[in-house]
């Protein structure tokens, strides 16, 4: 065995049969267990194809199976371990293949925008008019419907309008008759056919004697309901977890379901894996301090043996430039005194728009970055429309900047956009003349209506020292937001705010004689330093897709209340919301090895219509006071 396995460990490897709760902090070396335990249960002469592997992604799985062959001297196993979305998919196709040929059903899986575009599609058939906002609504209801195991009672008050309930009920037949299986049906259908066929029930519960579940955490009621329900027979299940990790209940994780596991099973066996082997102690001692705040910890212990590291530094700013600035620096030192490369150094933020001064930072010290979990800011729909606005404005004679702002005026379809564009490149005008000829001539009023809203904006005057003016008019004017209220639901808040980060950012070159063409300038250095292919990269991401991963140097920008904690988490429920923030505080920090550094701003400056920076004052999150970087309490 290449790594030795410690008392915790040893514990949970060789605990084969019964019920087991695993608990495992953070860099605890829960994956080696789950390794070495599949690899004991065949090496004790279980069959592979008694054994069953759940976790949430391929990539984790395939990671697993992999190591398992290797410690075993083998090319291939047969067993399962994989996703619940695959293992379902597979079982469902195995019931399909049990029937008569006439009777098979070849299903078609169907992702979340399949799910929307249909949703779209039966409500057009049956004539009732949604915009794509009602179609996100009733996919999220329906999805929550079967995660949660609710009834039709709580889908119907859930849509409340009787169209929906309708097109809902509809959609679920239409699926039903086409073979068609989304992601919450696969588990869903799964479920109602054990229950429901006695034969298969008992081949299955009798097929998998040793299950084992990989971040328990994350499970919702129907995932956790199957777990139970494939080992009813035999009871030996092990599912590892942490419930200080689970931070996922906007998508319906359940954290409970661990407490409920123990509940449960009156003889369930608990097993702490305790030990970090990832983190310095002062990393783990802030963290820990952190998370005992929690009402749902379970007190388990959280320790180390590593050798001493770099205090947990904290540090406060005057705006999130002056912060952008500093992780530039610091990052800097890191590389060019510290002999760290760039991919050892992650920058961890709240809120996707918080990449964006940071982004700039970076391109300014020439360090290489990429967004993980997302696209750059700069790539982002919503910024891209933006900066069209800006580039029309700059270059009228800009046919792709044109293009791309036709894509959100109405009327303005491909066919026009190309007459225009030629009626500027015959008469040697510029596209916003071209719109006003193309609008006097059109047959069609939404044309008109298209062609003298481009025309009128673009050849009025326009004071182009003051960018975020510019864009914000520009923003306003083409009513962006109320496009992106109707094309968006689940993200329109958020892309909202992307515009008025993009708008914040452009007020930076606000005063300079030629701003919007300086601030384009800018981007542009930006966008192409995007686009060269190094492999060594600093990371910058959100703190929900850090999840899993570890970086020897870590910043968590932003730490400031109402940011971490979320506002918006915490208003909709000030406990569990409160808990989940927390909980995210404590991923944050314990995705770094050797150094941990956070800052925070005392004010976040903002651009109004007018181009006048205005500041909103900031209070340091009340995380820090709770892990001890802060010692006075906000007033």
């Amino acid at each position: 065995m290449a790594q030795e396995l410690n008392k915790y460990q040893k514990e949970a490897v060789y605990h084969l049969d019964g019920p087991c709760m695993v608990t495992s902090c953070p860099g605890s070396g829960k994956t080696f267990v789950i390794v070495e335990r599949i690899t004991c249960l065949i090496s004790r002469k279980v069959k592979p194809s008694n054994i069953l592997g759940l976790t949430f992604t391929n990539k984790a799985a395939t990671e697993m199976k992999e190591r398992i062959c290797k410690r075993l001297g083998v090319d291939k196993l047969e067993f399962f371990m994989g996703t619940f979305h695959s293992f379902c998919a597979k079982m469902l196709r195995h019931v399909e293949s049990l029937k008569p040929a006439k009777d098979r059903v070849n299903f078609t899986i169907i992702d979340g925008k399949d799910q929307v575009d249909l949703v779209l599609q039966i409500a057009g058939k049956m004539e009732i008019d949604i915009k794509k906002g009602d179609a996100f609504k009733i996919v999220n209801s329906l999805n929550f419907y079967r995660d949660q195991m609710e009834d039709k009672s709580w889908l119907r008050s859930s849509l409340r309008l009787d169209p929906y309930v309708k097109i809902a009920n509809r959609y679920l037949d239409h699926c039903k008759e086409c073979g068609l299986l989304d992601f919450s049906a696969l588990i869903y259908d799964t479920i109602k056919v054990i229950e429901e066929n006695t034969a298969i029930r008992t081949k299955i519960q009798n097929t998998f004697k040793y299950i084992m579940v990989d971040e328990t955490q994350d499970t919702n009621k129907s995932q956790f309901y199957l777990i139970n329900l494939l080992g009813a027979k035999w009871n030996n299940i092990m599912i590892v977890g942490d419930v200080d990790q689970s931070i996922y209940r906007f998508r319906g994780a359940r954290y409970q379901n661990i407490q409920d596991f123990i509940e449960n099973h009156d003889n369930c066996k608990i097993i702490s894996l305790s030990k970090n082997y990832r983190s310095t102690p002062q990393i783990v001692k802030v963290a820990s301090k952190l998370i005992k705040y929690n009402s749902s910890h379970m007190g388990t212990s959280f320790e180390t043996n590593n050798p001493d590291g770099d205090p947990v530094r904290c540090y406060s700013f005057g705006d999130q430039y002056v912060e952008a600035e500093w992780v530039a620096k610091t990052a800097r030192r890191f590389i060019d005194e510290g002999g760290w490369a760039p991919s050892d150094i992650a920058v961890l933020y709240r809120v996707n728009k918080m990449s964006e001064p940071v982004e700039r930072a970076l391109v300014s010290s020439s360090i290489p970055y990429e967004v993980v979990g997302n696209r750059n800011f700069y790539d982002r729909k919503e910024i891209r429309d933006c900066l069209s606005m800006l580039k029309l404005l700059s270059n009228p004679k800009d046919g792709i900047a044109f293009g791309r702002v036709c894509s959100f005026v109405d009327g303005m379809g491909s066919v026009t956009v190309g007459r225009i564009e030629n009626i500027a490149q015959d008469r040697g005008i510029t596209i916003p003349e071209a719109c006003k000829i193309m609008g006097e001539k059109a047959k069609s009023i939404k044309i008109t209506r298209g062609c003298d809203k481009i025309s009128k904006l673009y050849n009025r005057k326009w004071d182009c020292s003051k960018p975020s003016v510019c864009l914000s008019e520009l923003v306003d004017s083409f009513n962006y937001n109320g496009h992106l209220a109707k094309k968006f639901d689940d993200t329109c808040n958020e892309r909202k705010d992307n515009i008025q980060q993009i708008i914040t950012s452009a007020g930076e070159c606000n005063g300079d004689e030629n701003g919007v063409s300086k601030y384009l300038q800018q981007v542009s250095l930006v966008t192409n330093a995007e686009k060269k292919d190094e492999e060594d990269k600093m990371s910058l991401m959100s703190i929900h897709s850090s999840k899993g991963l570890e970086f020897p140097i870590v910043f968590i920008i932003g730490a400031e209340q109402d940011i971490l904690p979320h506002k918006t988490a915490v208003s909709e429920d000030p406990d569990q919301g409160l808990q989940e923030e927390r909980r995210l505080q404590f991923v944050a920090a314990t995705r770094a090895k050797k150094s941990l550094l956070l800052s925070w701003c005392e004010k976040r400056s903002i651009f109004g219509k007018k181009g006048n920076r205005n500041y909103n004052k900031c209070q340091p999150s009340q995380f820090l006071f709770e892990m001890g970087l802060l010692k006075r309490r906000i007033k």
